[in-house]
C-alpha cells in the first residue's frame, strides 16, 4: 500500500469519526440537569441506531477499499463523494434521531419543521450514500488481481448496496404524499427481509469446476 492510499483511507477513517462527533455534539453537549440528563438518556437508543448506521457505510468502505488493491481514480473521487456525503447526510440523521427520541419518550416532536420534508432529505442522503457505496464495490471488480470468488463477492454487494437504495427511493417518494408519509420510516424495516432473500439465494461462492475451468483456460 502506498503513501497516498494510506493517507486516503485515514482522511476516510477521520471524516466518519468526525460525523459521528457532529451527530452526538449537535445534541447540546453536557446536560446542565437532570431533565435534559434524563432526556439525553432517552434519546440513547435513536442515537445508537445513528451511529449504527454510519458505522455500516464506513464498514462497507474497508471492505471494498480491502477488494480494489491499488484502486484507481474512480475509486477515489467515489471514496471522496462518499465523505463529502456523510458529513452531509449527518445533519438529517441527527434531526431524524431527535425526532424519533422526543416521539418514545412521549414527549412533542422535536423537529421544527414539516416530518415530511425530514424524511425526504434522509430518503435522499441514505439512496445517494448506498449508489456511491454500491460505485464502490463496482470499481473494486475492476482489480486486475481480483479472482472469481472476489468478483461473485464484489457484484453480490453491488446488489445489496442497490436494494438498499431502491428501499430508500420507494421511502422518500412516499414521503410526497400526506397519507404515506408516517409510513414513510417503515420501508426501512423491509430491508432485513429483502437482504436477507437476496444473500439466501445469492451463489457467494464460485463452483470448484467453473474455477478449474477458468484456471486452465
Amino acid at each position: 500500500m502506498t503513501n497516498g492510499q494510506e493517507r486516503l483511507d485515514a482522511f476516510t477513517d477521520a471524516a466518519f469519526a468526525f460525523a459521528v462527533t457532529l451527530m452526538v455534539a449537535g445534541t447540546g453537549g453536557m446536560a446542565p440537569d437532570y431533565r435534559q440528563l434524563e432526556a439525553a438518556i432517552a434519546a440513547a437508543p435513536s442515537f445508537l441506531m445513528a451511529f449504527a448506521l454510519i458505522a455500516m457505510f464506513w464498514l462497507a468502505h474497508v471492505r471494498a477499499r480491502r477488494m480494489v488493491g491499488n484502486g484507481d481514480w474512480r475509486f477515489l473521487l467515489l471514496t471522496l463523494a462518499l465523505v463529502f456525503t456523510v458529513l452531509l447526510y449527518v445533519h438529517p440523521l441527527r434531526a431524524m434521531a431527535s425526532s424519533f427520541a422526543a416521539f418514545i419518550s412521549g414527549q412533542a416532536d422535536d423537529y421544527g419543521g414539516r416530518l415530511g420534508q425530514m424524511f425526504a432529505l434522509y430518503g435522499a442522503g441514505f439512496i445517494l450514500m448506498s449508489l456511491l457505496t454500491a460505485g464502490l464495490f463496482a470499481a473494486a471488480r475492476r482489480n486486475p488481481l481480483m479472482d472469481a470468488q472476489g468478483h461473485r463477492e464484489a457484484f453480490g454487494q453491488v446488489i445489496i448496496w442497490l436494494i438498499l437504495g431502491a428501499t430508500g427511493l420507494v421511502s422518500t417518494v412516499m414521503t410526497f404524499f400526506r397519507a404515506t408519509v408516517p409510513l414513510a420510516p417503515m420501508v426501512y424495516a423491509t430491508l432485513p427481509i429483502s437482504i436477507g432473500i437476496f444473500a439466501s439465494r445469492y451463489r457467494w461462492t464460485e463452483p470448484a469446476a467453473a474455477t478449474a475451468e477458468k484456471e486452465q483456460a
